[in-house]
């Protein structure tokens, strides 16, 4: 567990240094697939690492960088495995390290991102994914307008 937290927030440093910091240093706007929200939910809530100790890395790492906006895409965990199901049948894909995971380990993965989500409710959109593509479309859609319109 201690590895792969490790890893991630390595992985992050680099990312970090390479892409991230060079692009808002242009003044360009950054969309990343998953951040340190993500570490929380699955390194903390799935693998049951502490909230304190993901906080010292994140401190380390980031130095005070966080999202502005994080786009929460939730589904109950139920339809989450009918849809990854169809996904690999559908696409002839076997399952990563974390797919192979048992289906505890993933309410305790949503239970922790929706936590982090009621902790910032100003830096998190929550996006019901169980939807269809086009209005789970509409739905980020409308979030990004809505906080693009607040920095305003």
């Amino acid at each position: 567990m201690d590895a792969e937290l490790l890893l991630m927030f390595a992985a992050r440093a680099q990312h970090l240094a390479e892409k991230i910091l060079p692009a808002l240093a242009r003044g360009a706007w950054v969309v990343c697939d998953r951040f340190t929200d993500a570490t929380f939910a699955y390194q903390g809530g799935g693998r049951g690492i502490a909230k304190e100790r993901i906080t010292v890395l994140e401190n380390f790492v980031q130095q005070g960088l966080s999202p502005d906006l994080t786009l929460l895409l939730d589904m109950p965990k139920e339809a989450a495995t009918q849809r990854l199901e169809s996904r690999l049948t559908d696409r002839q894909e076997q399952r990563d390290r974390f797919e192979q995971e048992p289906g505890d380990f993933f309410q305790a993965v949503r239970d922790a991102y929706l936590a982090r989500a009621a902790e910032a409710p100003e830096r998190f959109a929550v996006i019901d994914a169980q939807h269809s593509l086009e209005e789970v479309q509409t739905q980020i859609r409308q979030s990004l307008l809505n906080r693009v319109a607040a920095w305003r």
